[in-house]
Protein backbone atom coordinates (compact mmCIF):
# COMPACT_ATOMS: atom_id res chain seq x y z
CA UNK A 1 0.00 0.00 0.00
CA UNK A 2 1.64 3.56 -0.82
CA UNK A 3 1.81 6.34 1.36
CA UNK A 4 -1.20 7.55 -0.43
CA UNK A 5 -3.55 5.14 -0.06
CA UNK A 6 -2.25 4.81 2.84
CA UNK A 7 -3.51 8.20 4.13
CA UNK A 8 -6.98 8.13 2.15
CA UNK A 9 -7.31 4.57 4.51
CA UNK A 10 -6.73 6.97 7.46
CA UNK A 11 -9.33 9.64 6.08
CA UNK A 12 -11.63 6.42 5.52
CA UNK A 13 -11.54 5.96 9.09
CA UNK A 14 -12.23 9.60 10.41
CA UNK A 15 -14.70 9.97 8.08
CA UNK A 16 -16.79 6.92 9.84
CA UNK A 17 -16.31 8.27 13.10
CA UNK A 18 -17.43 11.10 12.11
CA UNK A 19 -20.65 10.19 10.25
CA UNK A 20 -22.92 9.52 13.31
CA UNK A 21 -21.82 12.49 14.76
CA UNK A 22 -22.46 14.43 11.78
CA UNK A 23 -25.59 13.16 11.32
CA UNK A 24 -26.73 14.63 14.89
CA UNK A 25 -25.20 17.60 14.17
CA UNK A 26 -27.18 21.25 14.37
CA UNK A 27 -24.47 22.19 12.17
CA UNK A 28 -26.32 19.41 9.12
CA UNK A 29 -29.83 20.49 10.12
CA UNK A 30 -31.12 17.26 9.44
CA UNK A 31 -34.48 18.02 11.70
CA UNK A 32 -34.74 21.10 9.38
CA UNK A 33 -34.00 18.78 5.98
CA UNK A 34 -36.56 16.59 7.19
CA UNK A 35 -38.96 18.96 7.31
CA UNK A 36 -38.54 20.03 3.92
CA UNK A 37 -35.57 22.43 3.55
CA UNK A 38 -32.86 22.03 1.03
CA UNK A 39 -29.64 22.31 1.23
CA UNK A 40 -28.47 23.56 -2.27
CA UNK A 41 -28.03 27.03 -3.05
CA UNK A 42 -29.50 28.75 -5.23
CA UNK A 43 -26.24 29.21 -7.49
CA UNK A 44 -25.86 25.16 -7.17
CA UNK A 45 -29.53 25.00 -9.13
CA UNK A 46 -29.33 27.30 -11.47
CA UNK A 47 -25.62 26.07 -12.62
CA UNK A 48 -26.80 22.70 -13.47
CA UNK A 49 -30.25 23.59 -14.50
CA UNK A 50 -33.47 21.30 -14.40
CA UNK A 51 -32.93 17.84 -13.34
CA UNK A 52 -36.42 16.92 -12.84
CA UNK A 53 -36.42 12.85 -14.42
CA UNK A 54 -32.77 13.03 -15.13
CA UNK A 55 -30.22 10.15 -13.40
CA UNK A 56 -27.45 12.07 -11.44
CA UNK A 57 -24.12 11.39 -9.76
CA UNK A 58 -22.71 12.74 -6.46
CA UNK A 59 -19.70 11.86 -5.57
CA UNK A 60 -17.93 12.00 -2.38
CA UNK A 61 -21.75 12.51 -0.87
CA UNK A 62 -20.96 12.04 2.83
CA UNK A 63 -24.10 11.01 4.10
CA UNK A 64 -26.68 12.82 1.33
CA UNK A 65 -28.07 15.32 2.38
CA UNK A 66 -27.50 17.39 -1.52
CA UNK A 67 -28.07 14.24 -2.93
CA UNK A 68 -31.39 14.01 -1.39
CA UNK A 69 -32.04 17.47 -2.03
CA UNK A 70 -31.59 16.88 -6.03
CA UNK A 71 -33.72 13.99 -5.43
CA UNK A 72 -36.52 16.22 -4.21
CA UNK A 73 -36.38 18.22 -7.49
CA UNK A 74 -36.71 15.09 -9.23
CA UNK A 75 -33.39 13.66 -10.15
CA UNK A 76 -32.94 10.07 -9.96
CA UNK A 77 -30.04 10.01 -7.57
CA UNK A 78 -27.17 7.77 -7.17
CA UNK A 79 -24.66 9.24 -4.02
CA UNK A 80 -20.89 7.59 -3.40
CA UNK A 81 -18.97 7.99 -0.66
CA UNK A 82 -16.53 5.57 0.76
CA UNK A 83 -17.71 5.95 4.24
CA UNK A 84 -19.67 2.96 5.36
CA UNK A 85 -20.90 4.41 7.90
CA UNK A 86 -21.71 7.73 5.98
CA UNK A 87 -23.20 5.37 3.24
CA UNK A 88 -25.47 3.58 5.90
CA UNK A 89 -27.01 6.49 7.05
CA UNK A 90 -27.78 8.01 3.98
CA UNK A 91 -29.73 5.03 3.25
CA UNK A 92 -31.92 5.30 6.13
CA UNK A 93 -32.78 9.26 5.98
CA UNK A 94 -33.61 8.47 2.29
CA UNK A 95 -35.90 6.03 3.34
CA UNK A 96 -37.33 8.03 6.38
CA UNK A 97 -38.02 10.76 4.08
CA UNK A 98 -39.96 8.79 1.16
CA UNK A 99 -37.19 9.82 -1.05
CA UNK A 100 -35.85 7.36 -3.61
CA UNK A 101 -31.90 7.23 -4.21
CA UNK A 102 -29.41 4.91 -4.53
CA UNK A 103 -26.06 4.91 -2.41
CA UNK A 104 -22.93 3.09 -3.06
CA UNK A 105 -19.77 2.82 -1.05
CA UNK A 106 -17.02 3.31 -2.61
CA UNK A 107 -13.82 5.16 -3.05
CA UNK A 108 -13.95 7.69 -5.91
CA UNK A 109 -11.19 6.40 -7.85
CA UNK A 110 -13.16 3.44 -8.00
CA UNK A 111 -16.19 5.17 -8.98
CA UNK A 112 -16.06 3.60 -12.47
CA UNK A 113 -16.04 0.66 -11.92
CA UNK A 114 -18.36 0.11 -8.94
CA UNK A 115 -20.88 1.44 -11.00
CA UNK A 116 -20.14 -1.41 -13.62
CA UNK A 117 -19.81 1.29 -16.45
CA UNK A 118 -23.08 3.19 -15.90
CA UNK A 119 -22.60 6.87 -17.35
CA UNK A 120 -24.42 9.90 -15.83
CA UNK A 121 -26.35 12.96 -18.06
CA UNK A 122 -24.82 15.13 -14.66
CA UNK A 123 -22.23 14.44 -12.82
CA UNK A 124 -21.55 17.18 -9.08
CA UNK A 125 -19.16 17.27 -6.25
CA UNK A 126 -19.45 19.70 -3.63
CA UNK A 127 -17.84 21.41 -1.46
CA UNK A 128 -14.92 20.26 0.67
CA UNK A 129 -14.15 17.20 -0.73
CA UNK A 130 -11.02 17.43 -3.31
CA UNK A 131 -8.54 17.90 -0.40
CA UNK A 132 -9.10 14.99 0.80
CA UNK A 133 -7.78 13.55 -2.00
CA UNK A 134 -3.84 13.07 -3.21
CA UNK A 135 -4.46 12.81 -7.60
CA UNK A 136 -6.47 15.27 -8.87
CA UNK A 137 -5.27 14.36 -12.38
CA UNK A 138 -6.73 10.78 -11.87
CA UNK A 139 -9.79 12.52 -10.16
CA UNK A 140 -10.71 14.25 -13.60
CA UNK A 141 -10.22 11.42 -15.35
CA UNK A 142 -13.14 9.44 -13.38
CA UNK A 143 -15.36 12.29 -13.51
CA UNK A 144 -15.24 11.80 -17.12
CA UNK A 145 -15.22 8.49 -17.21
CA UNK A 146 -18.69 8.59 -15.65
CA UNK A 147 -19.99 11.02 -17.61
CA UNK A 148 -22.32 10.11 -20.87
CA UNK A 149 -21.46 12.28 -23.66
CA UNK A 150 -22.72 16.04 -23.49
CA UNK A 151 -23.07 15.30 -20.33
CA UNK A 152 -22.61 17.92 -16.85
CA UNK A 153 -20.16 17.96 -14.28
CA UNK A 154 -20.50 20.96 -11.76
CA UNK A 155 -18.09 21.40 -8.61
CA UNK A 156 -18.38 23.93 -5.96
CA UNK A 157 -15.56 23.94 -3.78
CA UNK A 158 -14.21 26.44 -0.75
CA UNK A 159 -11.49 28.80 -2.32
CA UNK A 160 -8.09 27.48 -2.12
CA UNK A 161 -6.91 30.86 -1.55
CA UNK A 162 -8.68 30.58 1.21
CA UNK A 163 -7.60 27.64 2.20
CA UNK A 164 -4.03 28.73 3.26
CA UNK A 165 -4.95 30.77 6.31
CA UNK A 166 -5.35 28.84 9.45
CA UNK A 167 -8.85 28.66 10.06
CA UNK A 168 -8.55 29.77 14.06
CA UNK A 169 -6.75 33.07 12.95
CA UNK A 170 -8.54 36.00 14.49
CA UNK A 171 -7.66 39.06 12.84
CA UNK A 172 -9.33 38.88 9.26
CA UNK A 173 -6.71 42.08 8.48
CA UNK A 174 -3.85 39.72 9.01
CA UNK A 175 -5.11 36.54 8.91
CA UNK A 176 -2.08 33.82 9.81
CA UNK A 177 -0.33 32.31 6.78
CA UNK A 178 -0.11 28.56 7.41
CA UNK A 179 -0.74 25.86 4.55
CA UNK A 180 0.88 26.04 0.96
CA UNK A 181 -1.27 26.50 -1.88
CA UNK A 182 0.04 24.76 -4.87
CA UNK A 183 0.73 20.86 -4.81
CA UNK A 184 3.34 19.54 -2.79
CA UNK A 185 2.61 15.69 -3.68
CA UNK A 186 2.68 15.44 0.52
CA UNK A 187 -0.50 15.85 2.44
CA UNK A 188 -0.99 17.96 5.57
CA UNK A 189 -1.58 15.57 8.96
CA UNK A 190 -3.13 17.13 11.40
CA UNK A 191 -4.63 15.75 14.89
CA UNK A 192 -8.70 14.96 14.06
CA UNK A 193 -10.19 14.37 17.39
CA UNK A 194 -13.11 16.71 16.77
CA UNK A 195 -14.75 17.94 13.32
CA UNK A 196 -15.32 21.20 11.56
CA UNK A 197 -19.02 20.52 12.32
CA UNK A 198 -18.12 21.05 16.34
CA UNK A 199 -19.19 17.42 16.81
CA UNK A 200 -16.92 15.52 19.13
CA UNK A 201 -15.95 12.72 17.41
CA UNK A 202 -12.77 11.23 19.39
CA UNK A 203 -11.04 8.99 16.61
CA UNK A 204 -7.05 8.56 17.50
CA UNK A 205 -7.08 9.36 13.96
CA UNK A 206 -4.96 12.00 12.39
CA UNK A 207 -6.58 13.66 9.07
CA UNK A 208 -4.60 13.86 5.41
CA UNK A 209 -5.31 16.48 3.33
CA UNK A 210 -3.52 17.66 0.22
CA UNK A 211 -3.43 21.47 -1.44
CA UNK A 212 -4.49 21.60 -5.03
CA UNK A 213 -4.60 25.26 -7.07
CA UNK A 214 -7.35 26.24 -8.71
CA UNK A 215 -5.13 25.94 -11.90
CA UNK A 216 -4.24 22.32 -11.06
CA UNK A 217 -7.94 21.44 -10.75
CA UNK A 218 -8.90 23.12 -13.92
CA UNK A 219 -6.31 21.76 -16.01
CA UNK A 220 -6.90 18.37 -15.00
CA UNK A 221 -10.43 18.94 -15.77
CA UNK A 222 -9.31 19.63 -19.44
CA UNK A 223 -6.57 17.00 -19.58
CA UNK A 224 -9.44 14.93 -19.13
CA UNK A 225 -11.46 16.27 -21.75
CA UNK A 226 -14.10 17.95 -20.62
CA UNK A 227 -14.98 21.34 -21.78
CA UNK A 228 -15.04 24.20 -19.15
CA UNK A 229 -18.09 26.25 -19.48
CA UNK A 230 -18.20 28.66 -16.54
CA UNK A 231 -15.47 29.71 -13.34
CA UNK A 232 -16.64 31.52 -10.88
CA UNK A 233 -15.50 32.76 -8.11
CA UNK A 234 -17.43 34.29 -5.24
CA UNK A 235 -16.72 36.63 -2.02
CA UNK A 236 -18.76 34.43 0.14
CA UNK A 237 -18.72 30.75 1.84
CA UNK A 238 -21.42 28.29 2.58
CA UNK A 239 -19.50 27.16 5.69
CA UNK A 240 -18.14 29.81 8.54
CA UNK A 241 -14.37 28.56 8.17
CA UNK A 242 -12.84 31.65 9.94
CA UNK A 243 -14.60 32.56 13.33
CA UNK A 244 -14.33 36.54 12.07
CA UNK A 245 -16.65 35.88 9.24
CA UNK A 246 -20.14 37.23 8.84
CA UNK A 247 -23.63 35.95 8.21
CA UNK A 248 -25.62 37.95 5.92
CA UNK A 249 -29.21 37.66 4.92
CA UNK A 250 -28.82 34.78 2.39
CA UNK A 251 -27.05 32.48 4.91
CA UNK A 252 -23.79 32.94 3.43
CA UNK A 253 -20.66 33.86 5.11
CA UNK A 254 -18.19 37.15 4.62
CA UNK A 255 -15.30 38.85 5.22
CA UNK A 256 -16.25 42.01 7.38
CA UNK A 257 -16.66 45.06 5.52
CA UNK A 258 -18.08 46.03 2.67
CA UNK A 259 -15.74 44.12 0.32
CA UNK A 260 -14.16 40.74 0.34
CA UNK A 261 -10.18 41.35 -0.55
CA UNK A 262 -10.27 37.25 -1.39
CA UNK A 263 -12.38 34.48 -2.77
CA UNK A 264 -13.76 32.02 -0.75
CA UNK A 265 -15.21 30.10 -3.13
CA UNK A 266 -15.44 28.84 -6.14
CA UNK A 267 -17.72 26.81 -8.81
CA UNK A 268 -17.10 25.60 -12.46
CA UNK A 269 -19.22 23.57 -14.87
CA UNK A 270 -17.90 21.09 -17.63
CA UNK A 271 -19.10 19.08 -19.87
CA UNK A 272 -18.07 15.83 -21.92
CA UNK A 273 -18.04 16.48 -26.00
CA UNK A 274 -20.58 14.85 -27.76
CA UNK A 275 -19.81 11.52 -28.81
CA UNK A 276 -16.72 11.42 -26.58
CA UNK A 277 -16.17 7.95 -24.83
CA UNK A 278 -14.83 10.11 -21.81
Amino acid sequence: MSVSEKAMEGNRRLWDAWAEAHFGSAFYGVDEFRAGESTLPDFDTEAVGAVDGKRLLHLQCHFGLDTLSWARLGAVVTGLDFSLKAVGIARRLAESCGLRARFVHANVYEAAARLGGERFPVVLSTAGVLPWLPDIPRWATVVASVLEPGGLFYLREFHPVSQVFCPSSDNPRAPELRYPYFPTGEPIREAAETSYAGAEAVTGETSCEWPHSLGEVVQSLLGAGLRLETLREFPFTTYRSFPWLEEGTDGHWRWPGDQSPLPLMYSLRCRAPDGAKG
